[in-house]
């Protein structure tokens, strides 16, 4: 199996927190027809912490999120998830990495026709053997973990805005899995509910300190105060990645526009 880049050395570290890499992107280029999204992407996502994925909408981010998992294949370079090289696999070996993944939804993704305990209790009842009385602790105990302890009778459509996306995470916690990915876990949600909602991502990541997260973000607000790690996508590249204070204090006139919101700077509406 091809070992990702310097990982015999310190290179398999991130080089803002230290930490080993858990996810590898080395010059990932995708293009659909003549657009060209990722151009020569190179992201390391370490292992054990939480990193946020900022960038203007259409820059890449969703299309990045889909080849951490493995739905879609670059047309060049190579994309690791631990010791696995995604970008040569075959559909069978994909489907097993993806189960070392949990994902949470921008909109949550629930079933309908069920209801709260049966949405977390999904996964397992699909993907393992695990007796009934183990599955019913394991939902009950991430549901009270979430705030949603006497919600698990409820549907989808009884729910808050808020209270589907705790589902949401509480399923994609559920197979205690080794990558946790969040696509805009704030939208559609008021600022009171999605400060709320940073605060469970970021106590989930203390909780689950094995967990590898990465986030897909436009919160600026948020991505300062929970992110381990910010990596900035521009153009189909890794522009600028550091911590929150790195972010904070820089003066790249990108930077600056992007934390802004501002209409004057490099970026163009």
């Amino acid at each position: 199996m091809t070992a990702p880049p310097d990982a015999a050395g310190a290179g398999c570290r991130d080089p803002v927190t230290g930490e080993p890499s858990g996810i590898v992107f080395d010059d990932v280029h995708k293009a659909f027809g003549r657009h060209h999204i990722l151009r020569g992407l190179d992201l390391r996502v370490p292992r054990g912490k939480l990193t946020v994925l900022i960038g203007r909408s259409g820059t890449g981010k969703s299309v990045t999120i889909k080849h951490v998992m493995g739905l879609l294949r670059p047309d060049t370079g190579r994309i690791w998830v631990g010791d696995d090289e995604l970008s040569r696999m075959d559909d069978r070996r994909l489907q097993k990495v993806r189960l070392r993944f949990g994902m949470v939804f921008q909109h949550a993704a629930l079933f309908d026709s069920m209801d709260v305990f049966e949405n977390v209790a999904f996964p397992l009842r699909e993907h393992t053997r695990m007796a009934e009385g183990a599955i019913r602790d394991k939902v009950r105990g991430l549901l009270a973990q979430v705030g949603l302890h006497d919600a698990e009778d409820k549907y989808p459509s009884e729910l808050s805005g808020g209270m589907r996306k705790r589902v949401g995470l509480a399923r994609a916690l559920v197979r205690d899995p080794e990558f946790l990915l969040y696509d805009e876990p704030t939208t559609g949600l008021d600022p009171i509910l999605a400060a709320a909602m940073d605060k469970l991502i970021h106590d989930t990541q203390q909780a689950h300190p094995q967990l590898t997260s990465l986030v897909i973000s436009h919160d600026m607000a948020a991505v300062l105060k929970i992110a381990d790690k910010i990596s900035m996508l521009y153009e189909g590249r890794i522009a600028h990645e550091g911590t929150a204070d790195f972010f904070r204090n820089h003066d790249d006139p990108l930077v600056k526009q992007f934390l802004t919101g501002s209409l004057d700077g490099p970026m163009k509406v």
